[in-house]
Order: structure tokens, then C-alpha cells, then sequence
């Protein structure tokens, strides 16, 4: 928190608009004041003095501390260089914008500080000096109060933005570490199935090499059937080298993971857990790669967590389109069944399915649907 508090909050190279018109503004008020002023000093220095007191704003975010200085530097040029001076050409407007704009713009907290009590000290001395010659007690403290309010105040705000931009950073954090532990997740998983590929590799020219001489037809078709299985588990590699990061602890596991032939058997476990869900396959499955295929499994096992999770035992459909090039999937239920269920989650599942479906060129969609909630995921039958 401290080290954001010394970080400057959006300050732009040059001076915004609404500096250009506030500084303006207050010029033309100086300006009405120098005309109205009867004290001494000619019109000429009456004007230069409200430029001055005015045209040091225009840099009030970049160079706040010089704004401040630039300011107090011709409040005391004014009251050492004339014999006396009128309260009311006393720039207060412009000095509570300069005290506001130290306590919010300065670089560093300790320079907002430096620049809070340099301007308060200055005209604490300058006010009985030049502004008002016998100041009663209480209009020292409302000079007072007015300076040591407009820094609070700037303060404040600096404080918060501070606290918005941590807030911002930790929840950006969050959901980067999100994503890094569901990729993970998912590449351990693909690790599982690159190395069951290879030991059916492994199989099979086993097989072909026993084969070779005795029938060599049959050898040819455990080679060709190897071969495929081969090209298959590296492009999986390639999707494990794509994200995840090295853990030396991870254990290889020759346990295939589960793919979509399986998904009846998912459905049956989650219909005996209590959950009405009806299932409905369209069109011809034929081959599937093995990690499109674990994708889908989890995209569906996900969506019927979350179904539980948040909507109770809600009717659910389950709906699978096998097309040439892609397979569809769609998980929908409909209005909750239980009251308190949950409503809202870490989004880490949503995340897992996105990820799991980006890795294959897929896309993953959910949204309320009707009095219910839905989840789209389209994957293409091919690996990339």
C-alpha cells in the first residue's frame, strides 16, 4: 500500500482540457478583481499578478510541488514588492486547487507532505503580513482549516486511487493464477494421454516385430497402427509443451483419461448422484482424438458440476452433434431447484473449459438461457 501511494495517479504529458478551462476560469476571475482592486500597485501589475497566481495550474498534475511554489513565490513577490495589498485580491481559489493538486499528483508522499506544509507556513506568515495586517485567532484557523482540508482531501483521493489500483492488480493476479493452475491441470492430463499413446506404441511394434517375419501383412498393419498413434501422442506433446510448466514432482501415469466414448458413463454416474439430465448424441462420433476428446469429456463433467453447484437438482440436457469437421456440445439447465444455492463461484471452472477448448482451436460460451443457464463449447474433430 505504501509503495502505491508514492506511484502517481493518471497524470497525462499534457494538460487536459479541463485544466485549460479551470485555469482559465480562474484568470478571468483574477482578472474581474484586478480591475475592481483600488489598493495600490498599477493595473499592469494588478494583471500580471492574477496571470501568475493563475497560469502555474496549467501544470498542476505534472509538476505539482512547481505549481505550488510558483504560486507562493508570487503571493510573497506581491506583498514584498508593493506597500500593502487588498484582502480581496487574495488568490484563494487558486491556492486550494494548487494544495489539492500537491496532495494528489506529487510523486511521492513525503513531497505532497514538503508541499502541504510549505504552503501552509507561507501563508500563515504572508496573510497578517501584506493580506490582513491584525488577523483575529479565528481567521488564522479558517485559513488553516482551508489549506490543511483541500491537501486532506487530495490526500484522500490519492489514498483511494492507490487502494483501487492494488484492488485491480490483486484481482488481475488472481485470475492469472487462475488460468496458470487450470492449464496445468489440463497439460498433467495430457500428459497422461501422451504417455498411454506410447505405450501402445510401444505394443503394437512390439507386435510387428514378432510379426515381421511370419506375416508380414499383419506387421505392417501394427506398424501402420503405431505409426498413427505416434503422430498422435506428438501433437498432444506439442500441446503439453504449449502449457505446462515443469513440475519435478509430477508423476507420469499410463492411465488413459477419459474422452467422449465415455460420456454415457458420466451421465449415468451423475443421474444416480440425483441429477435428471438426458442425454442426446447427433451424428456419427467415427475417431475422435484422444485429447479432443478428454477436452470434450471435461468441457461436459464441468458444466454438470456447475449445474449442481448453482442450480440445485435442475432438469438438465446434455445435447453432443458430431459433424465432419467439429463436435458441438451443450450443456443446459433449467430454472434451479433449490433456494441458497450458489450464485456465484471462483470462475476458475468456466476458466478450465476455455482453456481446455483454446488449446484446440475451440471456443467455450455460457450464459443465462431462458430461466436457466447454458454452456456452448465447439471443438474441431482435428488437432492442430
Amino acid at each position: 500500500m505504501d509503495a502505491a501511494l508514492n506511484t502517481l495517479v493518471s497524470v497525462p504529458r499534457r494538460p487536459p482540457p479541463i485544466d485549460l478551462a479551470l485555469t482559465a476560469g480562474l484568470f478571468a476571475w483574477a482578472v474581474v478583481e484586478a480591475f475592481a482592486a483600488t489598493g495600490p500597485g498599477s493595473l499592469a501589475q494588478r494583471l500580471a499578478f492574477a496571470a501568475g497566481v493563475t497560469v502555474p495550474l496549467l501544470v498542476r498534475r505534472q509538476r505539482p510541488l512547481l505549481a505550488v511554489c510558483a504560486l507562493v513565490a508570487v503571493l510573497m513577490l506581491r506583498v514584498f514588492a508593493l506597500d500593502g495589498v487588498e484582502e480581496s485580491t487574495f488568490p484563494f481559489p487558486s491556492l486550494l486547487v494548487a494544495v489539492v493538486s500537491v496532495a494528489l499528483y506529487a510523486r511521492h508522499v513525503v513531497v505532497a507532505g514538503a508541499g502541504g506544509v510549505l504552503t501552509l507556513g507561507a501563508m500563515l506568515a504572508l496573510y497578517p503580513l501584506g493580506y490582513y495586517p491584525d488577523p483575529t485567532v479565528g481567521q488564522v484557523l479558517i485559513l488553516t482549516f482551508f489549506i490543511a482540508g483541500a491537501w486532506t482531501g487530495g490526500y484522500l483521493v490519492r489514498i483511494r486511487a492507490a487502494q483501487t489500483a492494488a484492488a485491480r492488480r490483486d484481482s488481475a493476479r488472481a485470475a492469472a493464477e487462475a488460468v496458470t493452475a487450470e492449464r496445468d491441470r489440463i497439460a498433467r492430463e495430457l500428459h497422461d494421454v501422451v504417455a498411454h499413446s506410447l505405450s501402445i506404441v510401444a505394443v503394437q511394434t512390439g507386435a510387428a516385430e514378432e510379426l515381421i517375419a511370419l506375416n508380414p501383412d499383419q506387421a505392417r498393419q501394427h506398424v501402420a497402427a503405431a505409426r498413427r498413434t505416434a503422430r498422435e501422442a506428438l501433437t498432444e506433446m506439442r500441446h503439453v509443451l504449449h502449457v505446462r510448466r515443469e513440475a519435478a514432482d509430477e508423476e507420469a501415469s499410463l492411465t488413459p483419461q477419459p474422452t467422449l466414448e465415455r460420456i454415457a458413463d458420466l451421465i449415468a454416474e451423475v443421474r444416480a448422484a440425483g441429477l435428471p439430465v438426458t442425454l442426446t448424441i447427433d451424428g456419427d462420433r467415427g475417431e475422435v482424438p484422444a485429447g479432443v476428446g478428454l477436452a470434450g469429456y471435461r468441457i461436459v463433467q464441468e458444466a454438470l458440476t456447475n449445474v449442481r453447484r448453482h442450480a440445485g437438482e435442475a432438469e438438465t440436457t446434455v445435447k453432443i452433434g458430431y459433424a465432419n469437421r467439429s463436435i458441438e456440445i451443450a450443456v443446459r439447465n433449467g430454472a434451479g431447484t433449490r433456494r441458497g444455492a450458489e450464485t456465484a463461484g471462483s470462475g476458475r471452472g468456466l476458466v478450465g473449459m476455455r482453456e481446455r477448448a483454446r488449446l484446440y482451436g475451440g471456443t467455450v460460451s455460457a450464459a443465462p438461457e431462458g430461466d436457466g443457464f447454458a454452456v456452448r463449447a465447439k471443438l474441431p474433430r482435428g488437432t492442430t
